[in-house]
């Protein structure tokens, strides 16, 4: 097709078809979304590898990828899907260019995310919002490691409710105590900043 209108047309008139069938009841609708979200999850993730400059599309790609397997999955995985291969398209702009380090933040926030829908699927009895803030946590840890020293305080912050949790706070916290406290005493013996 040599006007991009001529495959806007083609793609608005197969979206369209897909509603309808999908209304109508058929049961390969589903599939067919999720195949079609997928392969273009595929080719946005191809062009972002590609084309450096255009390396912001890894993440829409990831996040679309990532729905056409939650349309195949369905359920508790299906969001799993979601958030984990969208936060993995964020982690991914990130090693495209690192100068971008703010790509961090959403892809460890939803991969955190995607790990709690996880675990509470392995074992629905399970409480796992602790591990949001963990997550969290160790998301703005991996920015402190980084050289981002304001990322200290929101990591040290998301880790205080942890010691009220039953359970957790018992080991975690003092755990923390012991890293925080032995990443100072070497950062005062080597005189690193």
């Amino acid at each position: 097709m040599k006007r991009p209108e001529a495959a806007l047309g083609l793609a608005l008139l197969l979206v369209g078809l897909l509603f309808l069938w999908e209304r109508m009841g058929f049961p390969l609708a589903r599939p067919l979304w999720g195949g079609g979200m997928a392969l273009a999850g595929v080719a946005l993730l191809a062009m972002g590898l590609r084309d450096r400059t255009r390396f912001l599309w890894v993440i829409p790609g990831g996040a679309l990828l990532g729905l056409g397997l939650g349309a195949w999955l369905g359920g508790n995985f299906g969001g799993l899907s979601f958030l984990g291969l969208t936060g993995l398209g964020f982690l991914l702009a990130y090693v495209l260019r690192p100068s971008e380090w703010w790509a961090l933040i959403p892809g460890g926030v939803l991969l955190t995310l995607a790990l709690v829908a996880f675990v509470e699927a392995l074992w629905p009895g399970l409480d796992a919002a602790w591990l949001l803030f963990l997550g969290f946590a160790a998301t703005f840890g991996v920015l402190f490691a980084l050289g981002h020293r304001w990322a200290l305080w929101p990591a040290l912050g998301l880790l205080v409710p942890l010691a009220f949790w039953e359970g957790v706070g018992e080991a975690l916290v003092p755990l923390a105590l012991v890293f925080l406290g032995a990443w100072l005493l070497w950062r005062g013996l080597t005189g690193r900043a």
